[in-house]
């Protein structure tokens, strides 16, 4: 049955007014504030005003069992792992009112960081879609408050613009999917489709959701020249989830992810099959043939261990892997099986890039940005290039524009020693 959480939102059918619905929750009754007619009767009590014989007063406290609103600034409810996806430790938090934005109410109102955001900031989402925006954010363990808050300010866009030409909002759980995929994706920490059907086994449609989100904010042409970041981004997220040091381990990666591209159009044992996998998955092969095959080599890649039992099998490293991944250890088994047999194919490959300028300076990357640089030691080389170092902002931009995707700075991490005092001045 129809409940007055169905309207909100919502244009009224007779005079066309947009988001001019509001309910009476005593009357059951959803009226038009603009041609005061009445849009629907017997609407059922909601879940925050409904009686509940077993109800507590923490329930009370907590508003009831309706989920939570983080684009009005947090919880209104109870949330459980049956109706959200959530594990046991999310759920309990989601009951303490934890689990929820803390400065969503203040950022809501401000100047976004794409388009007339101002605009449709007072836009209201359905319960349902700032319940799954929250949820997706949450369950992808990117702990970067910032992109809740880009993703709340997505969906209001695209839910306005679809109102104001009086177009209805379907399928919210992939435009939640969506939003939440190209605000990670804009801030440099993107989130494979892949790992967003695990999260969700339900979602459908996402790629054309965020067509048209693309389309009703205009950022078509910024996503497509960020589109060349997002392997590098990901290879730096993946590196890090397997605890690998960044500074042997990334640069050797994003060369493999290139010569496994490149190796596709030749001929060879699993060329053709290369092919058939999204870019995405070509980059969990790079990073899982960087971390166990022997036959790949570079300079400074770190020696096996003397005990060959201490390291783990492969099959425990790619479930492991898919298990942090949030992806499908059948299908990641299946694509490293490829790779494995694509391994004589790639590797000259991968060595011939590994020998030009590029590739040749080991680089550490943060929030798509690089921020050490320095050049790795070879047979060619006598000593250590000198690491080039320039301060940059202790805090940067919540959603970077287009250049700030785009530009690579240079720091050390290292602190500059003291000078020892001379002589003269010791015998002083």
């Amino acid at each position: 049955m129809a409940t007055a959480a169905d309207y909100v939102g919502k244009n009224c059918p007779y005079c066309g007014a947009i988001d001019s619905i509001e309910t009476d929750e005593a009357r059951g009754e959803a009226a038009c504030v603009n041609c005061a007619t009445v849009v629907a009767m017997g609407l059922e009590e909601n879940v925050a005003t409904r009686f509940e014989k077993d109800a507590t007063y923490a329930d009370v406290d907590r508003g009831g069992d309706v989920g939570w609103d983080p684009e009005n600034g947090g919880a209104i409810g109870r949330a459980t792992a049956r109706n959200a996806g959530l594990t046991r430790e999310e759920a309990a938090a989601a009951a303490a009112g934890l689990l929820r934005h803390p400065n969503a109410a203040a950022s809501a109102f401000s100047a976004g960081p794409f388009g007339d955001t101002a605009k449709y900031a007072k836009t209201k989402l359905h319960p349902r879609m700032s319940a799954q925006l929250e949820v997706f954010f949450r369950l992808s363990r990117r702990h970067d408050e910032a992109i809740l808050r880009d993703a709340i300010a997505l969906a209001k866009h695209f839910v306005g613009f679809r109102r104001e030409r009086g177009m209805r909002v379907e399928h919210q759980t992939e435009v939640a999917a969506a939003s939440v995929m190209l605000a990670a994706e804009r801030l440099g920490q993107p989130i494979p489709l892949s790992e967003m059907r695990v999260l969700d086994g339900t979602l459908k449609d996402v790629e054309s959701r965020r067509q048209e989100i693309l389309d009703a904010t205009n950022l078509g042409e910024e996503m497509a020249q960020m589109a060349k970041h997002y392997a590098p981004n990901l290879i730096h997220y993946y590196v890090r989830l397997l605890q690998l040091p960044l500074i042997r381990y990334e640069m050797p990666c994003l060369a493999l992810f290139r010569a496994i591209r490149q190796c596709e159009s030749k001929p060879g044992p699993g060329a053709s099959e290369l092919a058939v996998f999204v870019e995405a998955e070509k980059v969990v092969m790079a990073v899982l043939l960087a971390r166990t095959e022997p036959r790949l080599r570079w300079p400074n890649k770190p020696p096996p261990p003397a005990d060959p039992s201490a390291e783990p099998s492969r099959a425990t490293l790619y479930s492991g892997f898919a298990s942090s991944a949030h992806l499908q250890p059948v299908r990641v088994e299946k694509l490293m099986r490829v790779a494995e047999r694509a391994v004589p194919l790639i590797r000259p490959e991968f060595e011939r890039l590994m020998q030009t300028p590029e590739f040749a300076m080991a680089a550490v990357h943060t929030m798509g940005e690089a921020v050490v640089s320095m050049t790795v030691k070879t047979e060619d080389t006598k000593s250590y290039a000198p690491v080039k170092s320039e301060p940059i902002p202790t805090s940067a931009p919540s959603a970077p524009n287009i250049a700030g995707g785009n530009r690579k700075r240079s720091r050390s991490r290292s602190t500059t020693p003291q000078v020892p005092p001379s002589s003269a001045s010791q015998e002083r």
